[in-house]
């Protein structure tokens, strides 16, 4: 299972892939927002998992 610091690192690497003008179309056809779209899912997935701790 992926933690919150990979989902991270792995929107970080798609969104340098892009600016930098290297990222390669395929198929099926995933561009750099799906995948970060994707991501950011998995990210509030986490994020909904764990308990809220708040100060008293």
């Amino acid at each position: 299972m992926l933690d919150k610091r990979d989902i991270q690192n792995l929107m970080y690497c798609v969104r340098v892939t892009e600016t930098s003008g290297q990222w390669q179309s395929g198929y099926p056809v995933r561009t750099p927002n799906d995948l970060e779209i994707k991501l950011a899912g998995l990210l509030r997935e986490l994020d909904g998992r764990r308990p809220v701790v708040r100060a008293a």
